[in-house]
């Protein structure tokens, strides 16, 4: 097809469209003759990748460069088709709960626990908080991790003890290691052998398989270490929590 098709089918100016090709974002076009260009199916589902990259995910075009090809300037294919994979996934992760966020006041008056408490589990990594037109957010997940601390306190743990919010940064420290190697590791075996539906549900089969493997793992790990300190006789120190 010819530019005039290009711009028709896509709702891009010619103009944007050059400088795309400048800049590497977009494949140069086949030049059957001097002053002659020829468009493809794939010029146009990149300028709609482009377009749903800056307009739905908000990335600029450096980012989306990044994206959109790979490290010898050819699509990246199979990265392309897992751009949104967390929407795909949303679905899947469903357990049946109520999965409606709650407002960080509506989860404070619930657990007890105050507003400036809850933003700085947030602070330290323990939780997330959206915030929308002025309000404060928290997701299932998010709430329900603000339950168990406000049942861990009921049970015993408190900051008067030394049980402070600063005492739980530890946690989000390793989940976010653990995270990071889980998903990358997934991505990087990946490839482009799945395309985002088969993905999806692989990644939240991954997801379930690590959410009962862990605590189980904690948990052993736990009571070696509670056997290791009876054996030795001797109580540990905070130096010895490094």
């Amino acid at each position: 097809m010819k530019m005039k098709e290009l711009e028709a089918a896509t709702g891009i100016g010619r103009e944007t469209i050059r400088y795309y090709i400048r800049e590497g974002l977009l494949p140069e076009p086949v030049r059957p003759k001097r002053n002659v260009a020829t468009y493809g199916r794939e010029h146009i589902k990149r300028l709609n990748l482009i377009r749903r990259l800056q307009h739905e995910r908000h990335l600029p075009l450096s980012v989306i460069k990044a994206v959109v090809t790979s490290e010898t300037g050819e699509p990246a294919g199979g990265f392309e088709a897992l751009i949104g994979l967390e929407v795909a996934m949303g679905p899947l992760l469903n357990d049946g709960r109520n999965l409606a966020p709650k407002t960080l006041a509506g989860v404070a008056r619930d657990t007890g626990l105050s507003a400036d408490e809850i933003r700085k589990f947030a602070e330290i990594g323990l939780i997330n908080i959206d915030a929308r037109e002025g309000v404060e957010w928290l997701n299932q997940r998010n709430v329900r991790i603000m339950e168990i601390i406000a049942q861990t306190r009921a049970e015993g743990f408190t900051p008067d003890i030394g049980y402070t919010i600063e005492s739980y940064d530890i946690y989000p420290q390793m989940i976010e290691l653990l995270a990071r190697r889980a998903v990358v590791g997934f991505y990087s075996r990946l490839g482009d052998k799945l395309d985002q539906p088969a993905a999806a549900k692989l990644a939240v089969n991954g997801i379930r398989t690590l959410s009962e493997m862990v605590p189980l793992m904690l948990i052993e790990k736990i009571v070696r270490e509670v056997e290791k300190i009876s054996a030795s006789g001797v109580l540990p120190t905070e130096e010895d929590e490094v």
